[in-house]
C-alpha cells in the first residue's frame, strides 16, 4: 500500500517532519498544572491564568493575523514560535500570580502569531505545487502530530522521574527552536499586501454581522452552536483542571502524567476510526446524544473511584467516547451552513468554544478547592444535560 503520492514528501516533507519532531519534545503542557500545584497556586489561580491565555488569543488574533498579511505568514510564525520558546522557558521563574499571568497573557499572544499564519502558509505552498495534496496533508499531518504527542507523554514521565518537573520547560523551548530550524528551510510564495488593522475589523464586523444574523434565525444552527457553547463548558469542569489533582489525590506519581498524556492521545488517534463503523446512516444527531450521554455517565462513575488505577480507566474511557464523536459533530455543524459563510461561522463557533473556556475555567478552579475535585468532575456530567437538550431540539432538514 502506497503512503505517500508522488512528490508529497517533495512537497510536505519537511513540514511533516516539524509536525513530528516539534510535538515529540512539546512536554510541558501535561506538567504545567502539576508545576504550578507545586508552587502552592491555588486551582482557582491556575484556572485564572488558563482563561487569560485563553481571552488573550481572542483578543489578539486579528490583529497578528494582519502582521501575516503584511510581512509574510512564514515571518509570523517564526516570530510566534520564538516568542514561545522565550515565554515556556520564562515559566520557570514566573513563581508568584503576576508574573505567572503576565506570561500566559503573552504566551497567547505568541500563539496567535503562528496559529492561523501556519496553516495558511501551508496551504498557498502545496497549492501552488500540487493542490490535490492538500487534503492529504491535514489528514497526515493530524496523525503525525498525535503520533509525536503520544511519544511526548513518554519522554516526560521519563525526564520528570530522573531530572524533576524544571526539566519540561527547556524542553518545550528546545521543541520550538526545533519548529524555527526546520521551517527556515521552507521558503514561502510571498507578496506585500496593503493591509491595515483597522480595515481588517471592519471586514470582519460586517462578514460576522451577516453570519450571527444567519446562525441566529436558522433553527439548528443556533441549537448546535449553544450546544457546543454547553460542552465546552462542561467540558472546563471535566478536564485537566479536576482531573490532575483528583489524580494526585489517589496518590498518582507526578512523572506518571506522561503516560496518563500519551494514552489519551493514543485514544485520539484511534476513536476517531471508530466513529465512521458505529455511526448509522443520516443518524449524526441520535448518535452524539447517545455519546454525550455515556461520556456523562462515565464521570459520574468517579464517585466510586477508590485507587488511582479505576479513576484513570474511567478518564480514559470518557475521552475515548469525547474522541469518537468529534468528528460526527464537525460533520452535522457544516451540513447546516451555507459555503460562502462557512469560514466565518467556523470562527464564531470557536470563539463561543473559547468564551464558554474564558468563562467557566476559574469557576472549575474554585470549586476545585472548595468541593474538591471528584465532585467537580461529577458536576460536569451534569452540565452536559442542556447540551442534550440542545441537540434533541434540533428540526433536522431546516
Amino acid at each position: 500500500m502506497q503512503i505517500f503520492e508522488k512528490r508529497e514528501l517533495e512537497i510536505c516533507g519537511l513540514f511533516y517532519l516539524e509536525n513530528v519532531l516539534a510535538f515529540m519534545l512539546q512536554v510541558a503542557p501535561v506538567f504545567i498544572i502539576v508545576w504550578f500545584r507545586e508552587l502552592n497556586f491555588s486551582l482557582t489561580q491556575i484556572g485564572i491564568l488558563t482563561a487569560a491565555a485563553a481571552l488573550s488569543i481572542l483578543i489578539f488574533e486579528i490583529p497578528t493575523g494582519a502582521v501575516a498579511d503584511i510581512y509574510g505568514r512564514k515571518f509570523s510564525v517564526i516570530l510566534g514560535h520564538s516568542l514561545e520558546a522565550i515565554l515556556i522557558v520564562a515559566l520557570l521563574f514566573a513563581k508568584t500570580f503576576p508574573s505567572a499571568l503576565l506570561v500566559f497573557i503573552l504566551t497567547g499572544i505568541a500563539i496567535t502569531f503562528a496559529s492561523g499564519a501556519k496553516e495558511a502558509w501551508v496551504t498557498d505552498w502545496i497549492k501552488a505545487r500540487k493542490p490535490s495534496l492538500l487534503h492529504d496533508y491535514f489528514m497526515k499531518s493530524r496523525s503525525l502530530l498525535s503520533v509525536g504527542l503520544v511519544i511526548s507523554g513518554l519522554l516526560g514521565a521519563f525526564l520528570v522521574k530522573n531530572y524533576g518537573l524544571w526539566i519540561v520547560f527547556p524542553t518545550s523551548g528546545i521543541a520550538f527552536l526545533v519548529s524555527i530550524f526546520i521551517l527556515s528551510f521552507i521558503p514561502e510564495n510571498y507578496k506585500k499586501k496593503k493591509i491595515h488593522i483597522k480595515q481588517s475589523y471592519k471586514e470582519l464586523a460586517k462578514q460576522t454581522k451577516r453570519s450571527v444574523k444567519y446562525s441566529s434565525t436558522h433553527q439548528a444552527l443556533f441549537y448546535i452552536l449553544l450546544a457546543l457553547f454547553f460542552a465546552a463548558f462542561a467540558g472546563a469542569f471535566g478536564e485537566g483542571l479536576s482531573w490532575i489533582p483528583f489524580l494526585q489525590e489517589l496518590n498518582f506519581p507526578d512523572h506518571a502524567f506522561g503516560y496518563m498524556w500519551s494514552a489519551m492521545w493514543g485514544v485520539t488517534i484511534i476513536s476517531p476510526l471508530l466513529s465512521k463503523r458505529l455511526l448509522p446512516k443520516n443518524k449524526e444527531k441520535f448518535f452524539i446524544i447517545k455519546i454525550f450521554i455515556i461520556a456523562g455517565l462515565f464521570n459520574f462513575l468517579v464517585y466510586f473511584a477508590k485507587t488511582w488505577a479505576i479513576a484513570l480507566g474511567i478518564m480514559l474511557l470518557g475521552e475515548f467516547f469525547y474522541e469518537i464523536k468529534t468528528p460526527v459533530e464537525n460533520i452535522y455543524f457544516h451540513k447546516y451552513i451555507i459555503k460562502k459563510l462557512r469560514a466565518t461561522i467556523g470562527s464564531i463557533k470557536s470563539m463561543l468554544i473559547s468564551l464558554a473556556a474564558i468563562i467557566a475555567m476559574p469557576i472549575a478552579g474554585y470549586l476545585v478547592d472548595t468541593i474538591g475535585p471528584r465532585y467537580v468532575i461529577m458536576i460536569s456530567s451534569v452540565l452536559l444535560i442542556p447540551v442534550i437538550i440542545c441537540y434533541w431540539l434540533v428540526k433536522e432538514g431546516e
